[in-house]
């Protein structure tokens, strides 16, 4: 396991990273992150992806948040904690607390969650709604599993992953105040896969709304209206942040140009790529890279 101590991309305050641990799994990718010298940290996403945030160290004592433009009630939180924000939606706002903290944060690809869940209830995924800060035993004890695995190299580890994400998402089905529904209007799930694989697949390529549209039998506009209520975002922001994850990756664990870099992830050149990395990422590339030093050379 590499350890590195970068700048946290959601998170930031005036503060020293002790250490940095990631691991990801297909569709999950984990965070375990380590600080010291924290005051007051300020958070802002908006992310493509499910985020689970378990407080593994140091407790939040006050703060202020927003979720999607709106004021949400701070929770205080201890070692244990979990905050849940879904996919598309905005989390903005600060907290101050305990000088030394560690969170672990997990991100899951929504059409991940429906694959998983499939079965539950007909196929009907309940509208997942954000809680931030709850204490729940059974996500607790999946969302240390997970952390547990960021050490492992064994090939079940992915297996026993899937199972805790599982886990995780079924309880915050079964926290949600009102019964599980069928999204209406929404994408199946079988066609939410085919358009999502099928994105992954062309991310460099020349992807078009109709080329989507078709693999879900609908037309374009009901495409649209469908996938962004499954999702949160429209289709091009979903290949964008797709884009930018990849082109992530590539920053974190090779030495390709920029440039190269770009081209690989679908953008036209490398400065619609810097200006589509800093609209999202909130930095440029060169900068994220810096801030990985012990990148795969």
């Amino acid at each position: 396991m590499t350890i590195c101590a970068p700048q946290h991309s959601f998170k930031v305050g005036d503060c020293r990273t002790t250490s940095h641990q990631q691991r990801s799994w297909h569709r999950v990718e984990a965070d375990l992150v380590r600080r010291t010298g924290l005051a007051k940290e300020e958070t802002a996403i908006t992310s493509s992806r499910h985020l689970v945030l378990l407080n593994v160290q140091g407790n939040s004592e006050r703060g202020q948040y927003f979720i999607d433009g709106r004021n949400a009630a701070f929770v205080r939180r201890k070692p244990g904690a979990i905050l849940f924000v879904p996919a598309g939606c905005n989390w903005q706002g600060w907290e101050a607390g305990a000088s030394t903290a560690a969170y672990l944060s997990i991100l899951v690809q929504p059409a991940h969650v429906v694959e998983l869940l499939a079965g539950v209830q007909s196929g009907a995924l309940a509208s997942l709604a954000p809680d931030l800060g709850f204490e729940d035993p059974i996500i607790l004890n999946a969302a240390r599993g997970i952390g547990a695995e960021m050490r492992e190299r064994n090939p079940l580890s992915a297996l026993l992953v899937e199972s805790y994400t599982a886990t995780i998402f079924a309880q915050l089905m079964r926290r949600q105040k009102s019964p599980a529904s069928v999204r209406k209007g929404g994408l199946a799930p079988a066609n939410l896969n085919r358009v999502i694989e099928k994105i992954d697949d062309d991310l460099a390529g020349d992807l078009s709304l109709l080329q989507l549209a078709i693999l879900a039998d609908l037309s374009v506009p009901h495409f649209c209206r469908a996938f962004r209520q499954t999702l949160g975002c429209p289709p091009y922001a979903y290949i964008i942040r797709r884009r930018i994850e990849r082109a992530k990756d590539y920053l974190r664990h090779s030495s390709m140009p920029v440039t190269d870099i770009a081209l690989s992830c679908g953008f036209s050149s490398s400065s619609h790529f810097s200006n589509a990395f800093r609209r999202e990422v909130g930095t440029t590339p060169l900068a994220y890279r810096a801030t990985w030093p012990c990148k795969a050379q």
